[in-house]
């Protein structure tokens, strides 16, 4: 049995909008106005982190646990799940393989953001941003690939062991994902079903 490795935001689900709209929701409470065009070039990376980057000084402890409140609390923005996601984890699980989701939001929210989805994942973990995520997939036997929308996951496929395809489905282009070592970029998540069997075959 084969691994493949995703991560989540942006990669198989779109939860942009609702992240920014819980972002600018907390920086209110905290009495700062950031709109998107400030936050838009982070996505990805942990939601404290670029708190502390875009106004310096913000107690982003206390900005976080706003954060998190206005992201669990947010029942009308919506978070679909992006086309060939479903279809790429079918094939996935056709061709004998398991998918594991490593993701830098909390673990719990990873977790319920897949299950929101109605995404069929074999496991989900939280918690972990760029080189970080290689530590996590290492956790599984036969990863053969790593999926992500960013170029700090280059560095979680190379700490995995495994090649990185890049999914232009978020900030970065082809030429940036490849720049960072993808060994493939694709615009649409069903062009990595016609990879699969290289992935499968990987030693």
């Amino acid at each position: 049995m084969f691994t493949i490795g995703f991560d989540l935001d942006l990669t198989l689900i779109d939860s942009r909008q609702r992240i920014l709209t819980a972002a600018q929701r907390a920086f209110t409470d905290l009495g700062h106005t950031v709109d998107d065009a400030a936050l838009l070039p982070h996505m990805g990376v942990p939601i404290d982190d670029v708190a502390r980057e875009v106004v310096p000084g913000i107690d982003a402890e206390l900005f976080l646990r706003r954060y998190r409140d206005h992201y669990d609390t947010d029942a009308t923005t919506p978070v679909p799940v992006l086309s060939g996601a479903r279809e790429l984890l079918a094939a996935i699980r056709a061709a004998g393989g398991r998918s594991i989701v490593v993701s830098a939001k909390q673990h719990a929210a990873a977790e319920r953001a897949v299950a929101d989805s109605g995404l069929e994942v074999d496991e989900v973990v939280g918690g972990h941003f760029g080189a970080a995520k290689g530590d996590a997939l290492r956790r599984y036997p036969n990863v053969r690939g790593y999926l992500g929308d960013h170029v700090e996951d280059a560095a979680a496929a190379r700490g995995a062991g495994c090649v990185f395809i890049g999914v232009t489905t978020g900030e970065f282009d082809g030429a940036a994902l490849a720049g960072a070592g993808a060994w493939r970029t694709v615009e649409h998540l069903g062009e990595v079903i016609a990879l699969l069997p290289e992935l499968r075959g990987a030693s």
